[in-house]
């Protein structure tokens, strides 16, 4: 298949729709032109980061653009699709897909502007969210780009300071997390299954490798803090004479 394999389609589309159309103008694949208004169409046979970038250049001098691309044999509305679908809303872009067997194009996305603040408003739950869990987080348990990988969350932090807590003290309560800024029902709740109830109020940790290998380093360097803690709640205090 060739991109100008793509063109009858797209040039029907917008004659369809009452435009004049006409190719190859000025470097814009197609141009159509309806009562003074000017829409570039750039063809491609994917969607790459070119044709992102020609669809940029092309706002220069059009008041539409729209990127035409063969429509997939599949069209799956995941979230990599609506994905995609927000990015070329982000950059004004319209989409048409060609379906190479009806011969005929098919708006997917219209071209329009964007109220980028409208956007951050809709998302400023998401931004709070993304805040408070920076600034739970004590240490940077992660390195960027993971995938597939257990993350230290903020609230995997605080379990992993729970465990330490009862390596230190054998047993501890809700209290004793609360006295420390840390939520009490992390061990009834025990979402990772480490911890087990004892008595009333009184939790310990299920074996002495309920807590993963993989955070031991993290595990030991707070029962390290809690230990150091203890001993100066244990120093005796000098009175002065």
């Amino acid at each position: 298949m060739k991109e100008t394999d793509l063109y009858m389609p797209v040039k029907t589309y917008f004659e369809d729709r009452g435009f004049l159309v006409r190719s190859e103008v000025r470097d814009i694949d197609v141009v159509a032109v309806k009562e003074n208004l000017l829409v570039g169409i750039e063809l491609k046979k994917g969607l790459t980061v070119e044709l992102l970038i020609q669809g940029t250049l092309r706002q220069k001098t059009c008041d539409l653009v729209y990127l035409a691309v063969p429509k997939p044999k599949r069209v799956v509305k995941d979230r990599t699709f609506m994905n995609l679908l927000y990015m070329l809303k982000r950059l004004e872009l319209g989409l048409l897909y060609v379906d190479m067997e009806k011969e005929e194009a098919v708006e997917v996305l219209e071209p329009s502007l964007y109220d980028l603040q409208k956007g951050k408003r809709s998302s400023l739950k998401e931004k709070v969210r993304i805040l408070k869990e920076t600034e739970k987080r004590s240490v940077d348990g992660n390195k960027g780009g993971s995938r597939g990988k257990k993350l230290l969350t903020a609230y995997r932090e605080d379990a992993l300071r729970a465990a330490a807590l009862i390596r230190v003290k054998g047993h501890i309560s809700p209290k004793d997390l609360k006295e420390r800024g840390l939520k009490g029902t992390l061990l009834s709740k025990n979402y990772y299954q480490w911890f087990e109830k004892v008595g009333h109020g009184k939790y310990t940790l299920k074996s002495t490798d309920a807590v993963e290998k993989s955070y031991e380093s993290l595990l030991l360097g707070f029962i390290a803090e809690y230990e150091k803690e203890s001993s100066l709640q244990k120093e005796p205090v000098e009175m002065d004479n």
